[in-house]
């Protein structure tokens, strides 16, 4: 059953030229229980009524009193409009949490393939958990340096970035380009059939790495996703 939250917006951030941070505080009910990788219902007003829109937690689930999102806002979107017209301590209700994505608790590796807005939910489960170093690898993939948010947060997530449009890697400090990788996910990430595949992203993404990983024969039992 999903529980209705009345929230408020505590906090606004711009991450890249097209996406942000919510931080929402928890007024009632006080808390919120949920596991790593599920998602809210934002319910946004319209002229036909309240329209949902589903966005994954991007906080750990031991926050308890609070939650984060990270939504990419898309010019002319109903959400998109009402999120950025969103004021600090506006109230805003959702509804949730929701959604069977999440991490299973074995001892295999774990390789988690995100795109963009996709690293949010990997981001709950790699901080709820807190995974041995040596037991995943995270690989991000975005179109431009430009794009890149949290990298000092996420490059404790033993992250690597794969920037499919651009052309060097001149942009980035020395110490840091261990982080990156030129080109797609698919062309770094290691193809185990005895690991957990985690996929987030966009629609017609995560099915094309899903494909792909089915093709290099990782079991699809192996392979779980989640996609925009």
């Amino acid at each position: 059953m999903l529980l209705t939250y009345k929230t408020l917006l505590s906090q606004k951030s711009q991450l890249n030229s097209n996406t942000h941070l919510y931080h929402f505080d928890l007024l009632e009910p006080k808390e919120i229980v949920f596991k790593a990788g599920q998602y809210l219902m934002l319910k946004v007003p319209s002229d036909k009524g309240p329209v949902s829109r589903l966005y994954s937690i991007a906080s750990s689930a031991a926050e308890k009193n609070s939650f984060e999102l990270i939504i990419q806002i898309i010019p002319g979107g109903l959400a998109s409009n009402y999120l950025s017209n969103l004021k600090v301590k506006d109230e805003i209700i959702f509804q949730g949490p929701a959604g069977m994505f999440g991490l299973k608790e074995n001892d295999r590796p774990k390789i988690f393939l995100t795109t963009g807005t996709g690293i949010a939910p990997v981001k709950s489960m790699l901080e709820s958990y807190q995974l041995p170093v040596s037991s995943y690898s995270l690989f991000w993939g975005l179109k431009t340096y430009k794009d890149i948010y949290l990298f000092d947060e996420l490059k404790e997530f033993n992250l690597k970035i794969c920037l499919s449009r651009e052309q060097n890697l001149n942009m980035i400090l020395e110490n840091d380009k261990k982080y990156f990788e030129l080109g797609h996910v698919d062309s770094y990430c290691p193809l185990l059939t005895t690991a957990d595949y985690y996929l987030c992203g966009g629609r017609q993404i995560v099915e094309s790495l899903r494909q792909f990983l089915i093709a290099k024969n990782i079991p699809k039992e192996n392979i779980f996703f989640e996609k925009f």
